[in-house]
């Protein structure tokens, strides 16, 4: 249902579908009247890490046919909670890894996290993922998400969720020491 409301709203942009494995079970997305079909523009399948992949072999062909016939991008999300697997990076092949909150939260106060999410946007640049910091909301935590490479961000610092979306400015201002004047 969610697909047939969304689809024809975002027409002409972009769109990202979050998926539960069991969805996949379900095999839903391979009908050829699901709504993804019609889509004019990207469209990103979204895996979450939250979860358990209990039925990987499924789970790959269901995606590498709906891939094959939409031209969808693979997404690995919520990478660093739950269930996560690096393995799923090399199996899936993402296009975007989407680092969990968990990792991206005190950034900035956190060396060895730094390193740890550094390495892990390297092997997804090497593996041909485009990386996407979660939950970033403070300037801190946005200027360790940089130092680490990462190429795309969200979270409250850059903007809360809305519809239409909301304009963003880039990158975003330092937070200010004093208010401004009246």
């Amino acid at each position: 249902m969610i697909r047939e409301i969304g689809v024809p709203l975002c027409g002409g942009t972009p769109i990202f579908f979050n998926l539960h494995p069991d969805e996949l079970k379900d095999r839903w997305l391979v009908r050829p009247d699901d709504p993804i079909f019609s889509h004019d523009h990207d469209i990103y399948l979204e895996i979450t890490e939250s979860v358990p992949l209990t039925h990987f072999d499924l789970c790959m062909s269901v995606l590498r046919e709906v891939c094959a016939r939409t031209g969808a991008h693979l997404v690995i999300d919520d990478l660093g909670a739950g269930y996560s697997n690096l393995k799923l990076i090399a199996d899936l092949e993402p296009t975007v890894v989407k680092l969990d909150r968990a990792l991206i939260q005190d950034l900035d106060r956190r060396p060895r996290r730094q390193m740890l999410v550094s390495m892990v946007v390297h092997l997804c640049n090497e593996l041909g993922a485009a990386v996407v910091a979660e939950g970033i909301e403070t300037y801190d935590e946005f200027r360790a998400v940089c130092d680490c490479g990462t190429q795309y961000g969200q979270g409250y610092l850059l903007g809360r969720p809305g519809f239409p979306m909301p304009l963003v400015t880039w990158p975003p201002p330092p937070p200010q020491t004093e208010p401004p004047p009246n």
